[in-house]
């Protein structure tokens, strides 16, 4: 299945490519603040940092371009946990998605490769792996297990940022994006006779449902493939 969705994500980086010989192509390294709801409140964010390869259409006669993009991103989200023995630690609950986004561009001024722009994608993850395992040694069920983590998510991606021109042909962005998750990240039923770690009092655990929600900001190198005619 992974590999089924590495094919596709490098056919639809060659499709997009495909809509004009000239293209911008380019590395993206994000700061992320993620943030999940479990159990009906909202956990601690978790920082993580993310990379990205992109390859978007380049028109000069147009404001709009579309693009696809593949990469690295930790989901997750993170708590402060006081044991019933007195001491204290902040705990964090980390998923390594595997991304791909397609969407759309729009500038905002007839500026050539520089200047404001907004996007709109959807976004296809598959989770290569997480940290659960790290709270096995605590052997109660109140905290998550990898058996009930989907590994197949989805979600939208919107916001905006600014080009810059370094030269014809090289240039830089900054982009902020907001990326909720339409998908479930954990689905798990309601489960009884719980021992709680922290007061070691039994407990019923309820159905758990987390959804991944993720604010970015972007930093990127964009490279033209120009591609010019000559009579």
């Amino acid at each position: 299945m992974l590999k089924n969705i590495c094919l596709l994500s490098v056919y639809l980086l060659t499709a997009t490519s495909s809509f004009s010989q000239s293209f911008w192509f380019g590395p993206k390294g994000a700061v992320s603040f993620n943030v999940q709801n479990w159990d009906g409140f909202e956990r601690d964010p978790y920082f993580s940092i993310n990379g990205d390869f992109f390859i978007e259409t380049e028109d000069e006669y147009s404001r709009s371009s579309l693009y696809a993009q593949i990469g690295l991103h930790t989901r997750g989200s993170s708590t402060r946990v006081n044991f019933f023995n007195g001491n204290a630690a902040v705990q964090s609950f980390q998923f390594d998605n595997l991304v791909l986004e397609v969407g759309a561009k729009q500038k905002l001024t007839d500026q050539i490769n520089t200047g404001p722009y907004y996007l709109f994608g959807a976004r296809a993850e598959y989770t290569l792996g997480t940290n659960l395992s790290e709270y096995v040694r605590f052997q109660s069920a109140f905290y998550p297990i990898d058996d009930f983590v989907r590994k197949f998510n989805y979600g939208v991606t919107v916001g905006g940022g600014w080009e810059f021109e370094f030269s014809e042909l090289i240039g830089g962005l900054i982009e902020l994006t907001i990326n909720p998750d339409l998908s479930n990240q954990y689905e798990q039923q309601a489960i009884q006779n719980v021992v709680n770690p922290f007061n070691n009092q039994t407990i019923t655990l309820p159905e758990r449902k987390v959804r991944n929600l993720t604010f970015g900001i972007k930093f990127g190198l964009r490279f033209m493939r120009k591609v010019e005619y000559i009579d």
